[in-house]
């Protein structure tokens, strides 16, 4: 069994898209911004500039993003999660993993005070060894890979011993730039195309163990 196991959080741990995609609504109304097509082209867990760049790339600018950063936060910490699950098993599992010895960690799009705020909502409180987030640094925002290749280091993790479970291209993009295995979860958000970049794919948590050699 590898020992480093690193998770995905929206659409890997919780299905978090309704209120995701219900404080964007809002952001975007405070912004004046609309999108006919928006409930077909978001997709929850890529950063939001990159969201923002796919949602309306002519309006794009970087001054932008800051102002819709800001009014998704206001929205989605004040919210409180009304509409936001686990994965069924998924918790169990990472117990399970964690029991055997091996080192759990969130490595998230998401930003650290959604995703710790989450953690702390579904009392996940010792069920991980670490929550790491692209925001947790001053100045600059890490994309995944830098950010996956960061929390290898921390953990002194060889890359034969890493495992990255994910649902989009975001993710199995991360784990190839960082050369570890990559496990697709087939309830979350990535579409067919997507899952086909990771090096496996399960159906459900209880597959995940035996799906990494």
């Amino acid at each position: 069994m590898k020992k480093f196991w690193f998770f995905d959080l929206d659409g890997t741990l919780a299905d978090t898209d309704c209120d995701i995609r219900e404080s964007w609504k809002a952001a975007m109304k405070d912004l004046g911004l609309f999108c006919e097509d928006f409930d077909e082209k978001f997709v929850a867990g890529p950063p939001i500039d990159e969201m923002l760049r796919r949602l309306f790339p002519a309006e794009y600018t970087d001054e932008l993003a800051i102002k819709m950063r800001e009014r998704f936060a206001f929205h989605y910490d004040s919210d409180g999660f009304p509409n936001t699950a686990e994965y069924p098993g998924i918790i169990d599992e990472i117990k399970s993993l964690k029991k055997a010895g091996a080192i759990v960690a969130i490595v998230t799009n998401k930003r650290y005070a959604g995703a710790t705020a989450m953690a702390k909502h579904f009392s996940w409180d010792g069920v991980f060894d670490g929550i790491f987030a692209g925001d947790m640094f001053s100045g600059r925002k890490m994309r995944k890979p830098e950010l996956l290749a960061y929390v290898m280091e921390k953990f002194g993790a060889q890359k034969s011993d890493c495992v990255l479970v994910g649902d989009t291209a975001n993710d199995f993009e991360a784990a190839a730039a960082n050369e570890i295995f990559s496990v697709g979860v087939k309830w979350g958000y990535g579409t067919g195309d997507e899952l086909s970049a990771a090096n496996v794919t399960v159906e459900n948590a209880c597959e995940l163990r035996a799906a990494v050699p």
